[in-house]
């Protein structure tokens, strides 16, 4: 694909506008000294990636998922970004840990010129990147790469990297507070730690404001649970790699963590692992992809932070695991705030594994491959669970506000020798079709019996009368989906009465139903590792509540032949 130039005045994707406040603290940064030296440089907790650095020299612009073919000469500042996610990785400067994995000496020219034409353009505080969040990445990725990117720099282009230093230092200075709470503000805040440890001059206030700053937010955002308001379960591993290297790097320079610091990496450790499939990866809900696995494993092992005991709920999500088959059910209430125009509408939602294979998933996060698949992931139907008439268990609006949503939650765990059970019950259908949706899923022992039931239900005379008031010819559809993995082959079977499922470890389940149509359609994949959207297939059951109720019965089993034996 290729890109036009961009036009004066065109405007940024959504997610990159950077506020009014922002916008004049960044041109206040202009008043104040430079640091002269970088005295410390940080290890960086990961190593970037040698061939990415001569594909984005080459001019494959791959940034935030998203691919940009650039013309000769054209540099990624130039082109008009095709999405935010894609902007906002450009200006986040993460492609410096590629650019230092490079052993050619050309290709690492070819990228610090980005840095040297990134201080021309908007190192004055213009631009897209003037965010807290983005200049904390940025920030952080210069200091801990800052010998290398000066190294040859001569005495021009050194005092410009200063120069720049310094403004994003006294802007974070000013602004890491008005990040949302949560990843953006832990990135902000781990930007003043490091510039703290290692710009000559910074003074021991910025450091102590750093460690503060980081540890004022572990205590308010990491729930007791382990959970982020974003209920983003990427946002962990994220949260948990910046505490984690910036606990790494204040040990090494000699001072102290903050006990609410280390506290935290404790609880997130717990909810990470909670919400990993048996293949490393992470349940992708609410905006999160599934993360890198290596990655996850680098940061729990540097951390130290080993299990203790097992985390059946977190962060809204609740967890059963039996006989190497795990589900991960989202039964928490949707994120508020700031977070309200990134929720995915995805009461009662799940996906499973059986051992290191995924089976029945959500669509995923479809930021990175622009606005429309940003949107259409948010829905309902974008993930395995109810929908009613159609429509999602949560009104989102057209600019990626919450209009309304389930308010009404309930879900418990019940545990015996027969199953492991989750029992919930949400209303947010009640407003629109007067209906209650329960769910109930029960998992053998042996993990071999995944059962659900699906029921929508009109109890109240307020309720039955705006059922009564929707309801076309005296029913009111609904629908129940199972997104597949694209490795899972499936096909009807018994006339369209069960569906087999194989895995691609060849581990074959069959899927039945009762109460509804059963039927195969195509779904999607959004697996933000590849350039485009995976085909899939998902398992959709269409039936309909009359008479103030409607009631669908669903199994997975593994096909008998496959069967293991329980686990004593």
């Amino acid at each position: 694909m290729s890109t036009a130039k961009a036009k004066p005045g065109a405007s940024a994707p959504r997610a990159s506008r950077v506020s009014s406040g922002d916008r004049w603290a960044a041109r206040l940064s202009r008043l104040g000294s430079s640091p002269k030296a970088v005295v410390t440089s940080p290890e960086p907790l990961w190593t970037g990636d040698a061939a990415a650095a001569r594909r984005l020299a080459s001019g494959l612009f791959l940034f935030g998922g998203a691919l940009v073919e650039a013309k000769p000469g054209e540099s990624p500042w130039d082109v008009t970004p095709p999405t935010a996610s894609w902007e906002e990785a450009l200006h986040g400067f993460d492609w410096l840990d590629d650019l230092v994995a490079a052993s050619d000496p050309a290709t690492q020219e070819a990228l610090k010129q980005w840095l040297y034409d990134w201080m021309d353009r908007y190192g004055g505080g213009v631009g897209p990147g003037w965010r807290p969040d983005l200049t904390g990445r940025r920030l952080t990725r210069w200091i801990c790469h800052a010998i290398i990117l000066l190294n040859g720099a001569g005495p021009e282009r050194s005092r410009a990297f200063f120069t720049a230093i310094g403004r994003q230092t006294r802007f974070l200075r000013r602004r890491w507070k008005t990040a949302p709470p949560g990843l953006p503000r832990f990135q902000a805040a781990a930007g003043l730690v490091y510039a703290g440890l290692a710009l000559e001059g910074a003074g021991g206030a910025t450091i102590r404001e750093g460690i503060a700053a980081l540890g004022r937010e572990a205590a308010t955002s990491v729930g007791d649970d382990g959970g982020l308001p974003s209920r983003n379960p990427e946002h962990l591993v994220e949260v948990f790699s910046i505490l984690v290297w910036a606990k790494q790097s204040l040990l090494e320079a000699g001072e102290m963590v903050n006990e609410a610091h280390e506290a935290a990496l404790d609880r997130l450790a717990g909810a990470i692992r909670a919400l990993r499939h048996g293949d490393g990866l992470l349940t992708r809900f609410h905006g999160g992809g599934g993360g890198t696995p290596e990655r996850i494993d680098r940061a729990l092992s540097v951390s130290e932070m080993r299990p203790h005991g097992r985390t059946h709920h977190t962060m809204g999500f609740h967890r059963i695991a039996n006989g190497g088959t795990l589900v991960v059910f989202d039964g928490g209430a949707a994120p508020e705030g700031h977070w309200a125009t990134t929720v995915h509408a995805s009461a009662f939602c799940f996906e499973a594994s059986i051992g290191r294979r995924q089976l029945i998933v959500n669509c995923g996060p479809g930021a990175r491959f622009g606005d429309e698949w940003r949107r259409a992931a948010r829905a309902t139907a974008a993930h395995s669970g109810l929908t009613i008439d159609d429509m999602s268990s949560a009104r989102l609006t057209k600019d990626d506000g919450l209009l309304s949503g389930a308010s009404a939650f309930t879900c418990i765990r019940e545990e015996d020798a027969r199953a492991v059970r989750l029992i919930g019950e949400h209303d947010g259908y009640l407003k629109t079709h007067g209906l209650m949706h329960q769910r109930r899923i029960s998992l053998s022992p042996d993990g071999g019996d995944l059962r659900g039931e699906d029921r929508v239900i009109a109890d109240a005379p307020g309720a039955q009368a705006l059922f009564d008031q929707v309801a076309g010819p005296g029913t009111v559809p609904f629908t129940i989906r199972f997104h597949l993995h694209p490795d899972v082959e499936a096909d009807i079977f018994l006339a369209g009465g069960a569906v087999r499922l194989k895995t691609a470890d060849d581990d074959v389940w069959v899927m039945r139903q009762l109460g509804g149509v059963l039927s195969i359609e195509d779904s999607v994949y959004l697996d933000e590792a590849r350039l485009a959207p995976r085909a899939t297939k998902q398992i959709v059951v269409r039936a309909e509540a009359r008479e103030y109720r409607g009631e669908v019965k669903w199994a997975f089993r593994r096909a008998e032949a496959d069967r293991p034996r329980a686990e004593g």
